[in-house]
């Protein structure tokens, strides 16, 4: 079984004789005129279909296509990959997927050195955003020019940008170029993350989907926890540049064997042409998403007043891109004019009510899990004195709890579709255990029940990921399954930006407003280099400055609460009378063969 996959609809339709016009020089209209685009497709003459044409079917060196008069794409694998060739691909593929993950969190222990190593800890935010804003501006656009340039293609090349990137962070002379590089570093984690939620489901057995999503769930959960553990180890013995060295061989090795053991052209669906890739779409998200976080945060460090005009222009502006993107996807769903262009967003997936459920879920979950694993390790290297590899350490259990959260998660869903209320019971976990987090006491050493909270909030984390993964597998169709993992990619990290960068607005304005009184202005301006420079102060200044970080880590758990309380409304409309299950999809799955199989033994599509 998993070595024939098929497409249905009109749009995979086009997809492939769009190509195979490109590829083979020539094919049939829907209506028998040899030219253009119709209401069907064939590569004779017919009245919409392919099978009356006697025309050359479109073919790739690992698959064959063949299309009925349904309009209908079958796409068959002409050899199954060899399972050890499988493993290997799909490590080099989870690599890929957890380092893109990791740098995302990994500076969460960095930040205070780095700070103090270039005397800015106001701006240093950025070396976070950066990263996230960049890799979600640009999940969704590497997932849609993955259908134009290939899997393959897509997946080695944000292995170079990433590696290139990483050497660039790590030579960085002052903090200016550090972001910079982060920026860069950002587009490459966002094709590693998206083409790694796209080829897993892709390239598994259609039995192993539920395991497969799993497993991606607990790569994207240990992957954020171990990022702090990592980097305070790396900081605390060799120093913060060489968590971007050790990027050299772990990016360089994968992006290598996935060149050489990934077949050529080995996907689900035939190559569409670059022209038809929905280039405004890609850039209205890429601003919808990027100017209000970054508004935000210029707004936090006191570059822009709130009341300005530029903050209160941007925030407009990137408001009214969501509208133009929303209005932008409706019109090339309904204008005959614009069906030859892939939308970035396809509008069936926005009025989808369980697929939008899941969309704003993944964003609110998102808010809720990075907040946590930068804020944490933060509090507890000013609160708790804790060096980066202890404040990293503290995040264990949350890592543990994550990876069990995600198993227990496809577990639940393995024979039936129970996402609807393990997402609704994720939701509760998370705003309990951020309610109770919000209590932590001001003293030097940790409560033991810290450990026991934060190992409760990776199982809601992990629940939230695989569930809202495995939703978009079971509710997309086969031609959206690449875009509709994109976004699922991309909403997580575009909730985690907005979650730190808020975050960031909370500490700015509690140490603003807490320490003006207490300290002279050279004294706030030194915190503002480095948080470590409070340790200099007296004794009742130090309480008063740790006090401050106290109160803004109990307000950021605040936000979690609301946040969870909030995605505990919206999961309930991913509620299904009968959802569609792993068994119901392989039963089609199976009719779908049996249709291929007798479409290929007809005369009339066979390949001369």
């Amino acid at each position: 079984m998993s070595d024939e996959v098929k497409s249905m609809g009109s749009a995979s339709a086009d997809t492939a004789l769009d190509s195979s016009r490109d590829d083979d020089g020539g094919g049939g209209g829907a209506n028998g005129n040899g030219n253009g685009h119709g209401n069907g497709h064939g590569n004779g003459h017919g009245n919409g279909g392919g099978g009356n044409g006697g025309g050359r079917s479109p073919s790739l060196d690992n698959t064959s296509t063949v299309v009925d008069g349904n309009d209908g794409i079958v796409l068959r694998r002409k050899k199954p990959i060899a399972a050890w060739r499988l493993a290997v691909i799909f490590a080099c593929i989870g690599m890929g997927l957890f380092l893109s993950l990791l740098d995302a969190t990994v500076v969460a222990t960095m930040l205070v050195d780095i700070s103090a190593e270039f005397q800015d800890f106001r701006t240093s935010s950025w070396v976070v955003l950066a990263y996230t804003l960049t890799e979600v501006g640009f999940a969704v656009a590497m997932a849609r020019l993955s259908d134009a340039l290939g899997r393959k293609t897509v997946v080695c090349t944000s292995f170079a940008i990433f590696l290139a990137a990483s050497m660039g962070c790590a030579a960085a002379a002052n903090l200016d170029q550090l972001i910079g590089f982060r920026a860069a570093q950002g587009v490459g984690g966002a094709g590693l993350y998206a083409m790694a939620m796209i080829t897993y489901p892709e390239l598994s057995p259609p039995s192993r989907v539920v395991l497969v999503t799993s497993a991606l769930g607990a790569v994207v959960a240990l992957a954020g926890v171990c990022g702090p553990v990592i980097g305070g180890l790396l900081t605390s013995y060799v120093g913060w540049r060489y968590v971007f060295w050790i990027n050299a061989p772990c990016a360089f090795v994968p992006g290598v064997l996935l060149l050489f053991l990934w077949p050529k052209d080995y996907q689900l669906f035939v190559k569409i042409d670059m022209r038809r890739l929905d280039y405004l779409g890609a850039l209205l998200i890429l601003a919808a998403t990027v100017l209000p976080v970054f508004i935000i945060n210029q707004a936090a460090i006191r570059d822009y007043a709130w009341r300005s005009a530029t903050t209160i222009s941007v925030l407009v502006i990137g408001g009214l891109c969501w509208v133009a993107l929303v209005l932008w996807q409706r019109q090339l769903a309904r204008d005959t004019r614009f069906r030859h262009i892939r939308p970035q967003l396809p509008f069936h997936i926005l009025t989808s009510r369980v697929m939008l459920a899941a969309i704003f879920d993944t964003f609110l979950s998102g808010f809720v899990l990075l907040l946590a694993i930068i804020n944490i390790p933060l509090r507890s290297q000013i609160v708790n004195l804790y060096g980066p590899v202890k404040a990293g350490a503290l995040l264990l259990p949350m890592m543990g709890g994550g990876a069990a959260g995600c198993a227990i998660g496809g577990a639940l869903s393995l024979r039936r579709n129970n996402t609807f209320p393990v997402l609704v019971v994720a939701s509760a976990i998370l705003a309990i255990s951020s309610g109770v987090l919000s209590i932590l006491p001001d003293a030097t050493k940790p409560p033991a029940w810290q450990w026991g909270l934060e190992t409760v909030l990776g199982v809601g984390v992990g629940l939230k990921i695989s569930s809202t993964t495995f939703l978009a597998v079971l509710q997309s169709d086969f031609e959206d399954h690449a875009i509709s993992q994109g976004i699922i990619a991309q909403m997580r990290v575009f909730g985690g930006s907005l979650g730190v960068a808020i975050s960031i607005v909370v500490l700015i304005t509690k140490i603003q407003n807490g320490l003006q009184d207490s300290l002279t202005p050279d004294q706030l301006a030194s915190i503002y280099r480095s948080p470590l420079a409070l340790f200099q102060f007296s004794a009742q200044q130090q309480l008063v400055a740790r006090q401050a970080f106290v109160d803004a880590f109990r307000v950021d758990m605040y936000l979690c609460v609301g946040v969870s309380i909030a995605s505990l409304l919206v999961a309930l409309f991913t509620y299904q009378r009968h959802p569609p299950s792993v068994q119901s999809k392989l039963d089609d799955l199976e009719k779908e063969l049996a249709r291929s199989a007798a479409l290929t033994e007809a005369p009339e599509t066979a390949e001369p």
